[in-house]
């Protein structure tokens, strides 16, 4: 049994209706060259003193068994920022919802972003604002009263999250970025780029899908 603390606190863990990819995610692990057939994704995001994660999609594939791409951020015991990184392959990804401490989420479909990963790059997409999501989906549930999950029971939101915010996508943003790349990444700055992001929505609605794409 797992409660929701009120200073944004929840659970991560597996959607229940997905299968997550694997990948490098650690950002140490990761080296692409021209040559590389996968690309990968680099985000800065802030800390919390809970764990929280990231859902993707790609190419509209999402939904009952579709395979899910997850970016976890682990638990710091000081606010900040840090970088979190995974290899994928080529495409257009989106994401879809944000899960915080695995029993608590948020679909994104009123608002979100989604990006293109190319062969033998590193698509940076620049500052990922989090907070707000989060704080969202910790208020949600307690005005649910959805505090306490159990086993595999989890709580879920939909269509009452405001998309999450991107910034540092400028010529400094993308020298940190860089510089990340250069000290942690096997010395991959070469292959960061600007990722393209752009802003989207997806229809959640009818026949059951709301909960077939934020299972």
């Amino acid at each position: 049994m797992k409660r929701i603390a009120v200073a944004i606190v929840l659970v991560f863990g597996p959607s229940l209706f997905a299968q997550p990819a694997a990948a490098q995610k650690s950002p140490e692990k990761i080296k692409l060259t021209a040559a590389s057939k996968q690309g990968a994704v680099l985000i800065r995001v802030p800390v919390q003193p809970f764990s929280y994660a990231l859902q993707f999609s790609k190419n509209g594939n999402s939904g009952f068994l579709s395979r899910v791409y997850l970016m976890k951020v682990d638990e710091a015991d000081a606010p900040g920022f840090r970088y979190i990184a995974r290899t994928l392959a080529p495409g257009r990804y989106r994401l879809d919802q944000m899960w915080q401490q695995g029993q608590w989420s948020a679909c994104l479909e009123q608002g979100t972003f989604e990006f293109d990963v190319k062969p033998g790059e590193i698509a940076y997409l620049g500052t990922l604002h989090t907070d707000r999501v989060l704080a969202a989906i910790q208020s949600q549930a307690v005005a649910a009263n959805e505090i306490v999950q159990s086993g595999t029971a989890y709580f879920q939101s939909h269509g009452r999250t405001s998309p999450p915010i991107i910034d540092g996508r400028d010529e400094s943003g993308l020298h940190d970025a860089k510089a990340f790349a250069r000290e942690r990444m096997n010395r991959s700055d070469g292959a960061v780029r600007l990722a393209n992001v752009t802003d989207t929505t997806f229809a959640t609605s009818g026949l059951g899908k709301a909960i077939k794409v934020c299972g």
